[in-house]
């Protein structure tokens, strides 16, 4: 499995991001809704989204040992997986009501192939959620180090690109809020914990010295998360930024 796919571990460092990230798009899935989640990886989202809406779900991967491992573990009635490419998907015009595109399009250089797909696939009105790297905050230098990213894109590259095939584009950005109220203690704490060195100690010993002193764990939950709307400030904090694109 590809280290980009987040494990199904609640205790894991990126668990709260990508778990604030589901719950804003289930905000906007409607209870009949027909939804494509793609580049689904190890399926959790899906199967999220798939408790909101009693319409079709559909799990796209182009990795078929993903789509084989989300079958083996997820089983809702309304569920289903396939091995998917975001940029030539095996549905009709006009199909779905949502899609979610979490983490995809900085994996592929036909990122434009892809969101028109992603277009044609949406009925009339219907909505892209989508989520990725702000490159002035992830590789403010200009240097992508994830080796698993073709590319990453500021504010205004990702907005014109969408702009291009959505008429309605709405971007925010994932902001971390744990520390807006000041403790700067814990905020030492958890950059000590999290420091090179320091990291191989046990998790359950660093986590569990973060709650007994100040009362949250070392990783960042789902509501350390706030979606952030000014522009000047997604640009220079959020290191994800996340949009709603209405056909």
């Amino acid at each position: 499995m590809s280290s980009e796919r987040q494990p199904v571990e609640s205790s894991g460092r990126w668990w709260g991001e990508h778990i604030h990230r589901y719950n804003e798009a289930l905000l906007l899935i409607n209870s009949n809704d027909i939804v494509l989640d793609i580049a689904c990886g190890t399926g959790f989202g899906t199967d999220i989204i798939a408790a909101k809406t009693n319409g079709k779900v559909i799990g796209g991967d182009i990795a078929k040992e993903a789509i084989d491992e989300c079958n083996g573990r997820w089983n809702k009635m309304n569920l289903e997986f396939r091995v998917l490419d975001g940029t030539q998907l095996d549905f009709p015009d006009n199909y779905f009501d949502k899609i979610v595109s979490f983490e995809t399009i900085e994996h592929t250089g036909q990122y434009k192939e892809m969101a028109a797909e992603f277009a044609r696939v949406l009925k009339p009105g219907g909505l892209l959620i989508l989520s990725t790297p702000n490159r002035e905050v992830s590789s403010p230098d200009g240097v992508i180090v994830n080796p698993y990213h073709i590319q990453e894109f500021t504010v205004d590259e990702l907005k014109q690109i969408l702009q291009q095939v959505f008429p309605h584009v709405d971007l925010s950005g994932q902001r971390y809020i744990r520390y807006d109220k000041g403790r700067r203690m814990g905020r030492l704490f958890e950059k000590l914990f999290l420091s090179f060195g320091i990291r191989k100690l046990p998790y359950s010993w660093r986590s569990g010295f973060m709650r007994t002193f100040f009362g949250y764990p070392l990783y960042p939950r789902d509501i350390d998360f706030v979606l952030e709307k000014d522009i000047a400030r997604i640009k220079k904090e959020c290191p994800v930024q996340f949009v709603v694109c209405k056909k």
